[in-house]
């Protein structure tokens, strides 16, 4: 039996409501897929203890108020390259690691809770890393999508509604505490960790573990992220293109990409290049049209790279074997109590 016959429609099912809520009660989960809780509860436990899914804090819209981003390029020598990405891996800044095709070896993205830490990671940690020859990096300025957004589409729209989060009361920006931070690292390892459970890992109650997070997640600096590995992505593959393009077309172009089902993330940066897209696609001849698409729409646009990614060896935080299962965490550093 192939790996993808292993996961069934069922927990597709379950995986698409927890990318549309993922914290959502195991009762309306259930309701909205016509199964009982305990069944729910039961397989989503399979799939989270296998590492075929998972969820975790992910930077929120607002993410950029509070924090900082980077995406990074690197190429690296061939006798190197395994030693580079395993010390990658383990280094809490960089979220997302990926061996990609193109002119560069390796694509990440890079977290910092401030400026300085983020100029710190860029000017400091490179020296460091075995078998570097080159990088680039870009500073991310505007998000217009991210792929906590992003949703399979396995549940028809009339179920997807009935499983879809009710919003938070907004909450106006304040500095995280201790206590913020010690949550967001228990959330790293389960997302779906109960109050009490979260509570008793931070030593306060399970409602100030509820309201502390609500809080939080209210601001709209952080979110929760349901991903899951290769196996429950149906064939999709990940092609990243990084446009320049002309500055009274860019926030219009980024919101075009930002809008399109497939689109895993639309960032505006600052660079050589003005604006970095990844979507999901079957075939890669879909990308042409899309670039037909952004001729017509932003004339004088140019595709500076395009990639593909051959593997990603960590994303958010988690670190994958070759399926794409998480096998560890490595929590990100994406909002810490000001010194």
């Amino acid at each position: 039996m192939n790996e993808s016959a292993m996961i069934s429609e069922i927990d597709l099912e379950i995986v698409n409501a927890l990318q549309i809520n993922p914290r959502a009660e195991w009762s309306r989960i259930a309701d909205a897929l016509g199964l009982s809780a305990p069944t729910v509860a039961r397989r989503w436990n399979v799939l989270a203890s296998q590492g075929q899914a998972w969820i975790t804090p992910a930077p929120g819209q607002r993410y950029l108020s509070a924090g900082w981003s980077a995406f990074i390029h690197l190429s690296s020598l061939p006798s190197e390259s395994e030693a580079l990405i395993e010390r990658l891996c383990a280094e809490p800044a960089f979220g997302t690691v990926s061996l990609v095709t193109g002119g560069h070896d390796l694509f990440m993205d890079c977290f910092a809770s401030s400026h300085e830490e983020l100029m710190d990671i860029v000017t400091g940690a490179f020296p460091k890393l075995p078998g570097v020859t080159h990088r680039e990096v870009v500073f991310v300025t505007k998000l217009y999508r991210q792929a906590s957004e992003w949703r399979s589409g396995t549940l028809e729209p009339a179920r997807a509604r009935l499983v879809t989060a009710e919003p938070l009361p907004e909450h106006p920006g304040y500095a995280p505490d201790r206590l913020d931070a010690a949550l967001l690292e228990e959330l790293a390892k389960d997302g779906r960790a109960s109050w009490a459970e979260l509570g008793a890992a931070c030593r306060v109650s399970p409602q100030t573990a509820r309201r502390r997070v609500e809080r939080f997640l209210a601001t709209g600096y952080i979110t929760l992220r349901c991903d899951s590995s290769t196996s429950t992505q149906q064939g999709l593959r990940e092609v990243t293109l990084v446009l320049n393009v002309p500055a009274e077309y860019v926030d219009g172009v980024g919101r075009f990409f930002a809008a399109l089902p497939n689109c895993r993330l639309s960032a505006q940066v600052l660079g050589a290049q003005n604006l970095l897209v990844t979507l999901w696609v079957r075939d890669y001849l879909e990308v042409q049209a899309y670039e037909r698409e952004l001729a017509q729409r932003a004339p004088g646009s140019a595709v500076i790279s395009r990639q593909a990614v051959v593997r990603t060896y960590k994303r958010l935080g988690h670190v994958l074997d070759q399926a794409g299962c998480s096998r560890s965490v490595v929590p990100l550093p994406l909002w810490r109590e000001p010194s």
